[in-house]
């Protein structure tokens, strides 16, 4: 607020400036009020960070809590013959490590036939009449008119089929195209059991040269077939190409014929980067924790970094997260059978820089890789009971969720109460700040009525005296008799 410049007319006295002063030197306080909120918003951007650190962890730590990530496992295939890409494997976290001789000696195709070709897809056929397509127990009945051209028959089959299927809730069998004016009708599925028939009463596919004079197929492309493998010296035979119940968890895809050997081996990528993950995001924490515990206060910032330098010097939420967390680290856990294993045993250890005071840690990849060729059931139970605890470390650190305290609502994580409670300290301040802004207002406005009205007071006596002296002046004339 700019300083009043209310003179006193007839005392000749800066009211306004001593109204300032007075004000002034009650509003000082506030300087102490905004200095003590500023350091609570300073610890709450502190904490912020803090609580940034710890979700970054908790998010580092869900690779580590599932099964898979330590089961994973890979299929590495070697190709004796055929095409380099005639055979794709998938190995689950339940298939055993093995080698499998696998030989594809014919893959499995849909059926196919065509039509002869015709002059024009959408010239008028003049057919009519009735024909019939079948696969197993499906089948449909198709009735083409004399104006239909050879598009309009293959839609007919399309939406007779889909009709069909939809009432017996299965997908379509049976589908129907045209390439170069060709009709080329094929089933949908692979095998030997997906073979298409045909009845043609009226003679409709007949003089479309789908079928002959013997009502076999007449442009048979393809037939249907059954995959066919050898797979350590057993004869395999399945419909589809897709194959997944000869070996628990492995699923062969053949494209081609071909032979390979195919390894089924443990696939550790995914541990080890989930390792690696979590000891950055863990490392990460307590750099920071460690700084902040120790750090100096700057006695003349000149920044917003160097003015929250030493605010959380000792304190006590720091000290208590890193001590949690080295325990969580330390103790031994159960490995399987009730044998118990410390993360040493996987190669994740404490620094030995400074005796490992400031407890981050380092990761021995070799050792533990050593671990996961030796039991990676073991490693699997060390690291999902180790990252499920270490989650429910930084979960209850920095969780949002509403728990009932007596008769208030707070905040389950310790990060976002003592934030709740910084703001609610900044808040207050504020608050305080306003009161007393609203109570200096008033003063300052009885001030100024006090003053202006002795100035009022002040000048109606001046014109007073004034006035007594003009009278006087008459009756008593400057150096006139007055006997």
């Amino acid at each position: 607020m700019a300083d009043m410049q209310i003179t006193g007319v007839s005392s000749g006295i800066d009211w306004g400036k001593i109204i300032d002063e007075q004000i002034n030197s009650r509003r000082a306080i506030e300087s102490q009020w905004k200095e003590e909120q500023q350091k609570l918003e300073d610890k709450e951007a502190l904490y912020k960070e803090l609580e940034t650190y710890f979700k970054d962890l908790k998010s580092s730590l869900d690779p580590l809590t599932m099964e898979s990530t330590f089961l994973n496992k890979k299929a590495e295939i070697s190709v004796l013959s055929g095409s380099e890409d005639f055979l794709s494997v998938e190995a689950a976290p339940d298939a055993s490590v093995d080698r499998y001789e696998v030989e594809v000696l014919q893959v499995a195709k849909n059926h196919r036939v065509t039509s002869d070709r015709q002059d024009s897809s959408s010239d008028t056929l003049g057919l009519s009449g009735t024909f019939g397509l079948a696969i197993g127990s499906f089948s449909v009945s198709v009735t083409v008119d004399e104006g239909d051209n050879l598009e309009a028959v293959a839609n007919k089959i399309n939406d007779s089929v889909s009709k069909a299927a939809e009432e017996q809730s299965i997908a379509p069998p049976i589908a129907a195209e045209i390439i170069d004016n060709r009709l080329v009708i094929s089933s949908t599925k692979t095998g030997a059991d997906y073979a298409i028939t045909a009845t043609d009463a009226d003679g409709v596919l007949k003089s479309l040269g789908v079928i002959d004079e013997t009502g076999e197929f007449k442009n048979e492309i393809q037939q249907a077939s059954n995959a066919l493998l050898n797979v350590d010296g057993i004869t395999i035979e399945r419909s589809s190409n897709t194959i997944d119940d000869v070996f628990e968890g492995v699923t062969f895809d053949v494209k081609y014929e071909g032979k390979a050997s195919v390894d089924i081996v443990l696939d550790a990528e995914e541990a080890v980067n989930g390792v690696k993950s979590m000891v950055e995001a863990y490392n990460a924490a307590l750099d920071w924790i460690n700084i902040r515990m120790t750090e100096e206060p700057v006695s003349d910032p000149k920044s917003d970094i160097e003015r929250r330098w030493g605010l959380l010097r000792g304190d006590s939420l720091l000290w208590g997260s890193k001590q949690e967390m080295r325990y969580i680290v330390s103790r031994p856990r159960d490995a399987g059978d009730g044998e118990l294993a410390t993360l040493a045993y996987l190669g994740i250890e404490t620094e030995s820089v400074d005796y490992g005071k400031s407890g981050k840690l380092q990761f021995d990849e070799s050792k533990f890789m050593e671990a996961m060729l030796e039991s990676p059931e073991k490693v699997k139970n060390i690291m999902n009971s180790f990252a499920g605890e270490l989650k429910a470390f930084a979960d209850g650190k920095i969780s949002e969720s509403p728990q009932n305290v007596g008769l208030t609502t707070a905040k389950e994580g310790e990060i976002p109460n003592r934030i709740d409670q910084l703001e609610r300290q900044a808040r207050a301040i504020s608050q305080r700040i306003d009161a007393l802004e609203a109570q200096l207002a008033m003063e300052q406005a009885a001030l100024e009525a006090l003053y202006t009205n002795m100035e009022t007071r002040l000048a109606e006596l001046t014109k007073m005296s004034s006035y007594i002296t003009s009278l006087s002046s008459l009756y008593y004339p400057p150096g006139g008799d007055n006997s």
